[in-house]
């Protein structure tokens, strides 16, 4: 990988997708300051069927455990009882595996690391109950002709979604269903890829649901470095065990003043509740992952940074937490 220099321009030989002040990297940082200036959606255009995940409005909070119908709309199962349709070893590019999520307590079967990266995000946005991977989607007049002949319905006309979210929204007294597709940025304008989510929107408008096409710079490299620190912090934690005073330690530091370090501010909370600072660090992700703190992602956590918190003035105390008066 090398940068000639030939009189004042400068031709790039091989990738330079990871310099500095590349054009790559610069469309990164405006596809990441894009998503922190998104307005809301209202409830009319979201009941309507305009649904983009990063723009709906309120600040809902998970209960715990997460409640879901056995059965969606469709009849598909959901919870432990769903099956991805297919299997991680079925896919052709990415990096395919199976990815542990955190609100479904098991495994997914995520056929790229774009996808891996994306259930992350799902994991920790409120809005989300769960996210089935691999959903499967067909047409229903073909199922009911098969049906009706007595014949099996092949495999090859069922086409699968990369994710099926199960939303909850504010204002909106039931579930929402919401498809997500993960493709490559590069990707989206390719005519066989455009072909693709035009079927997906097709099938999946049949019964109401949803459909956003989703990238690499959805979820900016901070916003996925957070997500990592956060489920190694999750990792072997009873969340039942910590729910209510995940509460009483997001109250406590939305209302505090405190600076310093996140070690610092953490270590603070916890104690004034009781709580080593480990187990403080358990009550932070706890709090964020049911939506009570929510990180500003433009920030990397770091024990060793100041912590950044939406809604949170270190200089005034708040006087609210996500969803609930203080």
């Amino acid at each position: 990988m090398e940068t000639r220099m030939v009189g004042h321009k400068g031709k790039k030989t091989g990738d330079c997708s990871t310099f500095p002040f590349s054009e790559e990297r610069a469309l990164a940082i405006r596809m990441a300051a894009e998503t922190t200036t998104r307005n809301p959606l209202s409830l009319e255009e979201i009941r309507s069927g305009k649904v983009i995940l990063r723009e709906l409005p309120g600040h809902p909070i998970v209960s715990w455990p997460i409640y879901v119908p056995p059965r969606d709309p469709r009849g598909v199962k959901t919870g432990s009882e769903f099956e991805c349709w297919k299997k991680p070893q079925e896919s052709k590019k990415g990096i395919p595996g199976y990815y542990f999520s955190l609100k479904r307590q098991d495994v997914l079967n995520c056929h790229s690391a774009l996808e891996g990266r994306l259930l992350s995000f799902f994991d920790f946005c409120p809005f989300v109950l769960e996210a089935r991977s691999q959903y499967p989607a067909w047409r229903r007049e073909e199922y009911e002709r098969y049906n009706r002949e007595g014949w099996s319905f092949p495999k090859n006309k069922v086409l699968t979604v990369d994710f099926l979210l199960t939303l909850q929204v504010p204002g909106i007294p039931y579930n929402l269903y919401h498809a997500v597709s993960g493709k490559p940025f590069s990707l989206l304008h390719e005519e066989r890829v455009e072909t693709r989510h035009s079927k997906e929107i097709s099938l999946v408008s049949q019964w109401s649901a949803s459909h956003e096409v989703m990238h690499e710079f959805t979820v900016s490299d901070t916003e996925y470095s957070n997500y990592l620190f956060l489920n190694q912090l999750m990792l072997y934690t009873n969340v039942s065990d910590y729910c209510f005073n995940a509460y009483l330690f997001a109250r406590n530091l939305m209302r505090s003043s405190a600076g310093g370090s996140l070690d610092r501010v953490v270590g603070m909370m916890g104690r004034r509740i009781g709580f080593s600072l480990d187990d403080s660090y358990r009550l932070f992700a706890v709090a964020i992952f049911l939506g009570y703190l929510e990180p500003d992602h433009r920030f990397k956590l770091d024990v060793d940074e100041p912590v950044f918190l939406l809604g949170r003035d270190k200089n005034k105390s708040a006087k609210s937490i996500r969803g609930h008066a203080l």
